[in-house]
Parts: C-alpha cells; sequence; structure tokens
C-alpha cells in the first residue's frame, strides 16, 4: 500500500498556492464546512497504526547530540534546512527515515520500551521528549517516519477513495478543520501527524506546530499564532475535577475557519467523545468524520518493512500461530508483537553470521546455543507474547518434584534483579524467601544449594561479568508477571521487598567481594520503577507507586532515590500511553494527607508535567495547598514560578494564591510563601522585574490572554508579608520584597503609582492592627534606604519620603471619617469608635 504513485524519495515539489499581503484575505477560498452539525459522528475507538504517541516530539537540542543518537533522514541535511527569509521552506528531495527513526518511534510508542529495554535507555529521546516551549514546530523526522509506516484504513469499494484520503482532501482547503473524536491511545495523535506529513510532502504546509489550549475553558480566536502555511495540532484538554472547556467550542471553530483561511492554515482538533458529544453543537458541518479502522496486519507489515525492509513480512504474518495474534488487537498490541518478531529474527541473523566465524562458532558449540529455525522462532514470538504462562507453569509445578521456596525466589530474584552480580541475587533472594515465607536460608554457609545449582535450577546463564542472563526473550518479565497473577496474598510483602532494594545496603554480599556500585544502584533503581510503573498504569493500581514514593521519601528527598522517583513520575506524566493514568493518579495524590504523595505531586507539578500541562498541574496545587502542610512550601513555591511562565493561567494562579493569603488557615504557610514567589525575583539575586511586576506592563501579542494583577489582590498578599514577625530585619521575605518593590519604583517611574497604591493600601486597615503595619514596612522602607550592603543615595531617600508623606496623608484622612465608618477593633470591643482613633494615631 503506497501513499501516493511516484516513485519513493522521487516526490515532486509543489508550489504554493498564490497569496496576497494587501490586505485582502489571503488565499480566497470557499471556507469549508459552513453548514452546523449537531454532534459528533465518530464516538467509538478505532484502531489505526499507532496507539496514542507523545503529543508534541521537539527538534533536537545541540547539547543533546553526545549523548542520543541523531535521527536523520535519508536527504541531505542542508537541503533539509529552512531558509531565514518568510519565503516557502524547501522540502528534502528524499523524504524517506532512515530504520533507526521508524525503531525509535515504535519503541516510544509503547510503554514497556518508552523508557528502559533490558537494563538499558533507549535512544528515542530525540523523538519523543517533550519540549517545554509548547510553539516549538514537529520534527521533520518524526513526520517523516508517519508518513512512511501509517497504515490507511481500507474501504470496501477499492475504486473508491478511503476515509483518510477523504480527510486528507478536506484538509487540502485553506481553512480546513477536523475534529478527530477518539480516545486517547486510539492513534488519533498519530493519525493526524500522518496527514499533516502528507500535506508537508505536497508543500501544501510549511511545518507543523501544536498549540496550548491554555488554562481557561475558552479557545479564543486570537490565540491562533500569525504564522502561514501552518498546519496547527490542538488537544482538548479532559474534562476533571471543576473543569470543562465551554460548550460553545465547537460554535467558536467558525470563527477559527475564517482566521485560519486568511493564513493559509489548518487545524487538527483532539477531543474525546464523551467531550465532543457535549462541545459540538453549532460545529461546522462534517468536521468529525468517521476515519474508518485499520487491518492490524496492515499496520504490522508497515512497521516491520519500515524496520528490516528485507524482513519476510508475508511469512511471519501469514503463519497460522501468529494470524491469532493479530486479530482484534489494539495498535499497541500489535507494535509489541512487531518488536517480538523483530528481535527473533535478528537473533537468528545474528547467529547465522556467528556461524561463518570459526571462534565465534567454537563458543555456540560450547554454550549449546544454535541457530533457530523460523518455526523455532515463531514458537518464541507465540510463547513470549502470552508471557511463557505454560513454559513457567511447567517450570514451577514439575512432575517428578516440588520446587523449593528458595527456588521460586531465586528466579523472581533474578528477574527483578537482573545487570546485578549473581551474589547479590543469592544474598536478595534469601531476604525475599525471609519475607515471604518467614523462612531463614542459610546462605553464608553450604547448607542450601549455591549459585551454581541455582543458576541451573532456573535455567539461565552466568556471564563473564558475574550476571545472569535468561536465554529466552522477555523471560524476566514474564516471570514477574506469573508471579504477580499465581500468588495475589504475596503482592503487598513483594512490594515491600521491591521498593527496598536499591535502599537497603545493596552489599550485603561482601563476603562474596561483589558490592554493588553507586551507578549499580540507581540502575537497580531505575528497573524498579519502570515495573512498579508498568504495573500500575497496566492494572490501573496505585500501589505499586505508592510504595516507592514512601519507601524513597524515607531515604531522603535530596537524595538521588528520591529525584529518581519524582523523574520517573514526570516523564510518565508526559508520555501520552501513561499519562491519562498518571495524571488521574496524580490529581487522588493532591487530595490525600501523606506527605510523600503531596511531596510528590508538588515536584512533578513543577516539572515537565506542569510546564505541559499547566492548568492541570494548577488544580492539584491548588488542592495539595489546601492541606498547608509546612514540608512542601518550598517546593510548592517553586511550582508557582514555574506555572507564572504560562499566561494563559495567571489570572487563575494569581486567584488562588491571593485566597490562600487571605484565608486564615494558609495565610502565613502557603500563602505567604506562594506570594514570595512572585513578588520576588528567582534566584533572589537575579536582576530585573519580580514576575507580579513585570505582568504589570508586560506587552502581550494575545489580548485575550494577558493579565494584570489587581490591586486588591497584590494588598491581600502585602498584609500577608506585613504580618510576618520572625526573622532580623532585612533577612525577612518582607524586607527583600520591600527592596525589591522600592528598587522598580526608584528605576522604573511609571511603575511609582501601583508600588505606592499597593503598600499605602495594605497597610491602611482599621483598629489596633493599622499602626503595627504602617511601623513595619516604615522600618522596612528605612533599611532599604540605608542598610547592610544597602548604600545611602539621596534619591532612595526622597523616595522613601514620598511613600512616608503618603502614609501620613492616609492616617489623617482615616482620622477624619466619621467615627459610625470605623469598624470596631478587636481589642477594644468596649469603646470602638475612641479605641480606634487612638490606634490610628499612633
Amino acid at each position: 500500500m503506497s501513499f501516493d504513485d511516484s516513485p519513493r524519495g522521487e516526490r515532486p515539489p509543489q508550489a504554493l498556492p498564490p497569496f496576497t499581503d494587501s490586505g485582502g484575505r489571503e488565499d480566497e477560498q470557499p471556507a469549508p464546512w459552513a453548514q452546523s452539525a449537531p454532534g459528533p459522528q465518530n464516538s467509538t475507538p478505532e484502531p489505526s497504526s499507532l496507539p496514542e504517541l507523545p503529543p508534541f516530539p521537539p527538534a533536537p537540542h545541540n547539547d543533546d547530540a553526545s549523548s542520543v543518537p541523531a535521527i536523520k533522514t535519508s536527504a541531505e541535511t542542508a537541503d533539509a534546512e529552512y531558509p531565514s527569509d518568510n519565503s516557502f521552506p524547501q522540502r528534502p528531495k528524499v523524504w524517506t527515515p532512515t530504520r533507526d527513526a521508524v525503531e525509535a518511534v515504535g519503541q516510544a510508542a509503547v510503554l514497556q520500551r518508552a523508557f528502559i529495554n533490558n537494563g538499558e535507555q533507549v535512544g528515542t529521546k530525540y523523538v519523543y521528549e517533550q519540549t517545554l516551549d509548547s510553539h516549538a514546530p514537529i520534527s521533520p523526522d518524526y513526520l517523516a517516519v508517519a508518513h512512511e509506516v501509517y497504515a490507511e484504513p481500507r474501504h470496501e469499494d477499492r475504486l473508491a477513495p478511503s476515509s483518510f484520503q477523504q480527510a486528507l482532501e478536506a484538509l487540502r482547503a485553506a481553512g480546513s478543520v477536523l475534529v478527530i473524536s477518539r480516545p486517547p491511545n486510539s492513534s488519533r495523535t498519530f493519525t493526524a501527524y500522518a496527514l499533516f506529513a502528507h500535506l508537508l510532502d505536497e508543500g501544501v504546509i510549511a511545518e507543523v506546530r501544536p498549540l496550548p489550549f491554555g488554562g481557561s475553558k475558552h479557545f479564543p480566536t486570537r490565540r491562533l499564532p500569525h504564522d502561514r502555511h501552518c498546519g496547527y495540532l490542538l488537544e482538548l484538554p479532559p474534562d476533571e475535577d471543576d473543569f470543562a472547556v465551554e460548550d460553545s467550542f465547537g460554535a467558536n471553530l467558525n470563527k477559527l475557519v475564517e482566521r485560519l483561511q486568511r493564513r493559509n492554515c489548518r487545524l487538527i482538533v483532539l477531543t474525546r467523545p464523551e467531550q465532543w458529544r457535549r462541545i459540538s453543537h453549532g460545529a461546522p458541518d462534517r468536521v468529525a468524520p468517521e476515519l474508518g479502522t485499520v487491518d492490524p496486519r496492515d499496520i504490522a507489515k508497515r512497521w516491520l518493512l519500515g524496520q528490516e525492509p528485507d524482513f519476510p513480512a508475508d511469512q511471519w504474518l501469514d503463519h497460522p500461530d501468529i494470524k491469532p495474534l493479530l486479530t482484534g488487537q489494539a495498535p499497541t498490541d500489535v507494535i509489541n508483537l512487531v518488536h517480538l518478531m523483530l528481535e527473533e529474527h535478528r537473533v537468528a541473523k545474528s547467529a547465522a553470521a556467528d556461524a561463518s566465524d570459526p571462534a565465534q562458532a567454537l563458543k555456540q558449540q560450547r554454550n549449546g546455543s544454535r541457530r533457530l529455525t523460523f518455526e523455532e522462532q515463531v514458537v518464541n514470538v507465540a510463547a513470549a507474547h502470552s508471557n511463557w504462562e505454560d513454559a513457567l507453569y511447567m517450570w514451577h509445578e514439575p512432575e517428578e518434584r516440588s520446587r523449593t521456596s528458595f527456588e521460586r525466589n531465586f528466579l523472581l530474584a533474578a528477574a527483578v534483579l537482573r545487570g546485578d552480580p549473581v551474589g547479590h541475587v543469592y544474598a536478595s533472594a534469601a531476604k525475599l524467601t525471609e519475607q515471604l515465607d518467614s523462612t531463614k536460608v542459610e546462605v553464608d554457609g553450604q547448607r542450601e544449594p549455591g549459585v551454581i545449582a541455582m543458576t541451573r535450577a532456573i535455567g539461565a546463564e552466568r556471564e563473564h561479568d558475574g550476571t545472569l542472563r535468561f536465554t529466552r526473550p522477555h523471560w524476566d518479565d514474564a516471570v514477574i508477571e506469573y508471579f504477580w497473577n499465581d500468588r495475589p496474598l504475596a503482592r503487598t510483602t513483594f512490594l515491600n521487598w521491591l521498593a527496598q532494594a536499591p535502599v537497603l545496603d545493596t552489599s550485603t554480599s561482601r563476603e562474596a567481594l561483589e558490592i554493588i556500585s553507586r551507578d549499580g544502584r540507581l540502575a537497580l533503581a531505575e528497573r524498579v520503577g519502570q515495573f512498579a510503573l508498568q504495573w500500575a498504569v497496566r492494572h490501573r493500581r496505585q500501589t505499586p507507586l505508592e510504595r516507592i514514593a514512601e519507601e524513597w521519601y524515607k531515604h531522603g528527598t535530596t537524595r538521588e532515590l528520591w529525584q529518581l522517583a519524582v523523574k520517573l513520575l514526570d516523564s510518565a506524566a508526559i508520555h501520552a500511553a501513561s499519562a491519562p493514568y498518571i495524571h488521574s493518579m496524580l490529581l487522588a495524590w493532591s487530595n490525600r494527607s501523606q506527605p510523600h504523595l503531596q511531596r510528590a505531586v508538588v515536584e512533578v507539578c513543577t516539572g515537565a508535567f506542569g510546564r505541559r500541562h499547566t492548568a492541570k498541574a494548577l488544580r492539584r496545587l491548588r488542592n495539595v495547598a489546601a492541606q498547608g502542610r509546612p514540608d512542601v512550601l518550598d517546593v510548592l513555591r517553586e511550582a508557582v514560578r514555574v506555572l507564572w511562565e504560562d499566561a494563559t493561567v495567571r489570572q487563575m494562579l494569581f486567584g488562588y494564591v491571593v485566597g490562600w493569603c487571605k484565608s486564615d488557615t494558609t495565610s502565613q504557610t502557603v500563602g505567604h510563601r506562594t506570594f514570595t514567589a512572585l513578588a520576588l525575583n528567582s534566584p533572589p539575586g537575579a536582576t530585573g522585574l519580580p514576575p507580579l511586576l513585570q505582568a504589570m506592563f508586560e506587552e502581550s501579542l494575545d489580548e485575550e490572554d494577558s493579565f494584570r494583577p489587581t490591586v486588591q489582590g497584590l494588598v491581600a498578599g502585602w498584609r500577608t508579608l506585613l504580618r510576618q514577625a520572625a526573622g532580623p530585619t532585612g533577612e525577612r521575605d518582607l524586607d527583600k520584597a520591600v527592596f525589591t518593590w522600592l528598587d522598580a519604583a526608584l528605576e522604573r517611574h511609571e511603575l511609582r503609582s501601583v508600588v505606592f497604591d499597593t503598600l499605602r493600601q495594605a497597610v491602611n486597615v482599621p483598629g489596633a492592627e493599622g499602626p503595627i503595619l504602617r511601623e513595619t514596612l516604615r522600618t522596612s522602607a528605612q533599611w532599604w534606604v540605608q542598610g547592610k550592603d544597602r548604600p545611602y543615595t539621596e534619591e532612595k531617600e526622597d523616595l522613601k519620603r514620598e511613600l512616608s508623606a503618603l502614609l501620613d496623608q492616609d492616617l489623617i484622612s482615616r482620622r477624619n471619617q466619621p467615627a459610625v465608618s470605623q469598624s470596631p477593633s478587636p481589642s477594644t470591643p468596649g469603646d470602638g469608635s475612641k479605641g480606634n482613633a487612638e490606634a490610628d494615631a499612633a
């Protein structure tokens, strides 16, 4: 099945349609889909050529080239570079991705292969790692893979265009909008990439860019960038908690069509069926067409040949033992099967090559290894696909005798601790046996079977470096899965042992002279974390990750294990294969009181998840902040700084901070810390304006996303700072904030009114508290004029006097107010007006 009739690598360039900059509408064409539709048309998930992939693969950074293998197309790099002017970029003459690029995208699509593969990091960061700049264009290499391997849905009438081709034809018109309404992990993102890849190859668009939805419930028309000839991908955030996309989104698409048409751009929107049913009223007609289904065999064949052009795909896919494994399978399962077939095929090819070398042939003869026949390869793939359950049952329940508990646990420990020295595996298996069966195994003598006997009992091989290797593909993962399914009542104990494995002194086998290095411990922790993540996502159970977080939190939040746990959760929260469940888990954790769970939520919200899903992160931080735990305040402050970078959520974030400052329960904890995060520079010695003052006069291209903090909100935050009594003068957050804001008022005259109005209103309160706040502010202002490391200047003295005069003016005005307008002071309930007047006069 080909994408077009031109020879591969010889797609002729096509000229752009003419457009004008003369104030009229560019590329005058009829507006697509101008009539309204009552509702969606595709409401059920359909398999396509790939599961949901990470949505925004960026172009590679130069500083990562040493650690990540470059993925290039077959074209010369110079031909692929975009010109610096505004002309339409020249596309590569040859747009065929390399095998490595295809394999990297395929591995990134599958959760258990996305982060780690047989203990080694896979080189897919270039392809799937998310960019913190949500406006960065999608990598052309990634789109080349989508163009190459995407399998189109088949049509009953082979002469009629497929639903994919019909959607592609509709997108060729300037201003076109397509809605893909499918559940997550149903290839909706990769389908969008494949469509855009065709448009890019045809010269219809110049590049593909993601569009952030923003933190509000609306998506204003002005949020569309001003670029021309772009394909935009907009993923609607899911409805959760108290957030839901506005019901009028579908009707607003008509306005987006007009603006897209003027700039000769196209838009694909990703949504969910239940969400689209709610928001589709008034949407353009036929905007959400049914895109059809794809034969799993077609998916497998495209991916197999994309990675191995000489792979005997038909021989494999038509085998009677392989065909049932494809029937009705989701794209993720198909990609897993593809990897299994490729692995067996490559091992056989490598064995055949080694057989021609006498030294390698002798080694194979000694090890008893040989090249497997095709039928044997198929048997291995089918067995690995079923997690070797039959073979593992035969091992656990042999007819001639019963397996000992130590043998079973040695197999399980070897599967979990793969890559560790066999002596450590031996000692860990004894520890696991003691925890699971309350049976102490004497491994320091000769009462129990030794390493050689245990290694042969589990069918493993000892390598020259002292590690164990299983000869069957994916046998170690299958062992863990078999235990999990076979021993449900032992899961909790096993998880406790698993979480403690990297934490405990892993040099327990000192007598064996096998000390686990620091790198070895981190590698073990990474494998443990990956196992917990895979099981949590696959079975939708939080317990494995909870145990990891709890145990590694005890080890210290500044230690490597905790940082590794946060990094694991953060990566999973932005990887499409795991993100939906991890997002819901973080939401649940944010409402729980355990310190390790709350800390994990805040730190993940400070990372890539917070930058990518800002509105979601903000709602989770709100839940954590409501509990006001002191042990998360510092990381909560850093998270607020990170989320403030997204202009679309500033109004919501500022509202939360003000609310925390006004609350009696959170004012001096969460409110104080989060307001100082925005009122001060970060780091403290940084130059420039703090975030709140910068936002007061920040120019924004999008007026609908611009936000100016209200003086009333600033006053609430400043009162929280002024009520802080701890710490010597000059060291308090209050003094740092006063210094910063008065410096800004001194250097930028246009800020003076905002700074003065805020400080005046902050101290202008009735009752006994007013004099205290005013005196606190005056003291801090005097320290700003001349204090430690702050030399005296006449300009600062003049500014301080101007502020002091305004404070006196406010005090006189308050004293002249009628007594009935005064609120009684809590400290003088008997004579309110007199007490207030005396207090204000202070």
